[in-house]
């Protein structure tokens, strides 16, 4: 051992943890998503096309939905509220969204403006990492949706 250092010194710690997991549990986690009105964007994330429509992901929240049928004036129709989504994908009219560590496909009906949950799968990706790479354990039935630093 090198002089100077004691064998209490050479004990690695794990690093401080700067964030807080933000957690659902899995009942309220599967019945969050639904669709309100039109919401600012508080962080904007990924944005997608399909026809008429503009979807941009507010980051772990969910997705507003604008129609773009006039680029020159686009209108914000609905916020899609699905904690814990940062992505999405589209084949026709059905819509596969990252929820958390839910893959969700749902189907969004625009002259209604509602949506409707077709399939979840449960469990298809991992829960949320928090920018500094600590860790919090959470129980089997708990979700991260998202990180809040402290």
């Amino acid at each position: 051992m090198a002089a100077g250092v004691t064998a209490q010194a050479m004990i690695c710690l794990p690093p401080p943890q700067n964030y807080d997991a933000l957690v659902m549990d899995r009942d309220a986690f599967e019945n969050s998503v639904s669709i309100i009105g039109a919401q600012p964007v508080v962080k904007s994330g990924k944005i997608y096309v399909k026809g008429d429509l503009l979807f941009v992901n507010d980051v772990n929240k969910g997705f507003h939905i604008y129609n773009c049928s006039n680029p020159n004036t686009m209108v914000a129709v609905a916020f899609l509220n699905i904690p814990g989504a940062t992505d999405l994908a589209m084949r026709g009219n059905v819509i596969y969204i990252n929820q958390a560590v839910d893959l969700v496909t749902l189907v969004y009906n625009q002259q209604a403006n509602t949506i409707t949950v077709t399939k979840r799968n449960k469990n298809v990706f991992p829960q949320k990492l928090p920018p500094d790479s600590s860790y919090e354990e959470v129980s089997e039935n708990e979700v991260i949706i998202d990180w809040q630093q402290i």
